[in-house]
């Protein structure tokens, strides 16, 4: 006897809809599809308002000195191929005429750019067989009606899915407190990742930059290479400056898995004797040793804990993980040579736009106090991970539907060890968080290895959901 089951629910317009096609929701839809090969045509939308997948906001980048910042053969879509990139970009260097992305030891540090051409062509026959669809729009919007999700684009378009994953970048960098009063001054450069931030800065002009990160490497790489001669001042609360990989060859060493600690304080004593017990190693050894190990270490320590490493051990944890290309290294060193690049430990009490310049006044250590005065201030204090849902936008309104949380930590949004989005500790059914987002739970997961193990992830538990959702609304006899 054939009994048929009876779907009382609309068509929708798409299984799955994936917000953000940067890297990680290229890297989603890319093993999904691999893992899902009887998906049909459009099952899976991916919205993006950039024209080429796998670009986002680092690997879209088209300045030339904006490297990766590690070597390419730590760099893949596929944990199971970790040499991926390095051997296509093997094969495709002849086409970027980049004899700097070669080092004497061997290692190879491409552009940004072309890490992110090689996601596109990966995700590329995805797009030409139909099964994912790019979506060139940005979402407003994303509505739940009770039975499916609703999303809405700023060109009008509402498209209706089962399951949804967020996995936008991260959110656009904020001014400092004390620097919002001259926030609109043309002077100020908010956001250093906007296209073409620096092209009219004159090449004599007094910079002060507002970081001494990453972001503040790159903008000094740039300005380098297009002709600026002047002064250079980085500030930052501790001074601290983005550190270099090692010039010999590398292997971890150190376990921090086992009987993991319960402290912060309890993990930088840790730390600190594994450094002492190998001299003659270089430091990255134990500090790559603890990046493969985040997950557990950071999975051990208590919410009060983990809040406490955030607060007191995270800026002296990301000089040391977040490494600069030796390219960008080199830049940093000759302009620190040359007395054109200053980086202080200080804190900006406050800042005055005068017609001669804008002014800040900092405080130091020790509570000495001092001005500097400079024609362009630009920021690099990265993602305002504290505004994530207050700034408009579909985030904002999808927490105050109810549906996302911040994270107990402050670093994303709450999410599930399943990736499922989290509100008072309870899952919201179809709703999915993935890449830099989750860190509040995954811990590291800012490095690119730690990116893609997570996209992977993600993208097995929405093959075994969808499994499940398509198996049950067969017809069964």
């Amino acid at each position: 006897m054939n009994v048929e089951v009876h779907i009382s629910r609309p068509p929708v317009s798409a299984t799955l809809a994936i917000i953000g096609g940067g890297a990680t929701g290229t890297m989603i839809a890319y093993h999904l599809l691999r893992k899902r090969r009887d998906l049909g045509v459009g099952s899976v939308v991916i919205f993006e308002p950039r024209t080429r997948l796998g670009a986002g906001v680092a690997y879209g980048s088209t300045d030339p000195q904006h490297r990766i910042n590690v070597p390419a053969s730590r760099m893949s879509i596929d944990t199971d191929k970790p040499d991926d990139f390095a051997q296509w970009f093997k094969w495709h260097s002849h086409e970027t005429c980049d004899p700097e992305a070669f080092l004497p030891s061997g290692d190879v540090y491409p552009t940004r750019s072309e890490f992110g051409r090689y996601l596109f062509e990966r995700i590329t026959p995805s797009l030409v067989n139909e099964t994912l669809r790019h979506v060139q729009d940005a979402v407003v919007a994303v509505q739940h009606d009770g039975q499916h999700w609703l999303i809405h684009t700023a060109q009008g378009t509402v498209f209706t899915v089962s399951d949804v994953v967020i996995a936008t970048s991260h959110p656009a960098p904020a001014l400092p407190y004390p620097l919002e009063e001259i926030a609109h001054d043309p002077r100020v450069i908010s956001d250093p990742w906007a296209k073409n931030a620096f092209k009219t800065i004159d090449p004599r002009a007094r910079i002060a930059i507002v970081g001494t990160g990453l972001t503040m490497a790159d903008v000094v790489a740039t300005l380098t290479a297009q002709g600026h001669l002047g002064s250079i001042t980085a500030v930052s609360r501790r001074g601290l400056r983005s550190r270099g990989h090692s010039p010999q060859p590398t292997s971890l060493f150190g376990d921090f898995s086992t009987n993991p600690e319960q402290t912060a304080l309890g993990l930088l004593t840790r730390i600190r004797k594994t450094l002492s017990l190998a001299p003659d190693r270089p430091w990255q050894d134990v500090l790559d040793a603890v990046r493969r190990q985040g997950k557990a270490i950071w999975t051990a320590l208590p919410p009060t804990e983990q809040r406490r490493l955030v607060r007191h051990l995270r800026p002296f944890w990301d000089v040391h993980r977040f490494r600069i290309a030796p390219q960008v290294e080199r830049a940093l060193n000759l302009r620190s040579e040359t007395g054109s690049l200053t980086v202080l430990a200080a804190r900006i009490e406050r800042a005055e736009a005068t017609p001669e310049g804008i002014i800040l006044h900092l405080r130091g250590r020790g509570g000495r106090t001092r001005a500097i005065r400079t024609d362009i201030l630009i920021n690099t204090t990265g993602p305002d991970h504290a505004g994530i849902l207050t700034k408009p936008g579909f985030l904002s309104r999808l927490a105050q539907d109810g549906f996302v949380q911040k994270d107990p930590v402050g670093l994303g949004l709450w999410t599930g060890e399943d990736h499922a989005a989290l509100v008072g500790g309870r899952p919201v059914s179809g709703l999915f968080i993935a890449g830099p987002l989750s860190r509040g739970t995954f811990g590291e997961l800012m490095g690119f290895p730690e990116v893609t193990a997570n996209a992977q992830s993600v993208a097995a538990r929405l093959a075994d959901i969808l499994q499940i959702s398509t198996h049950s609304e067969q017809v069964h006899s």
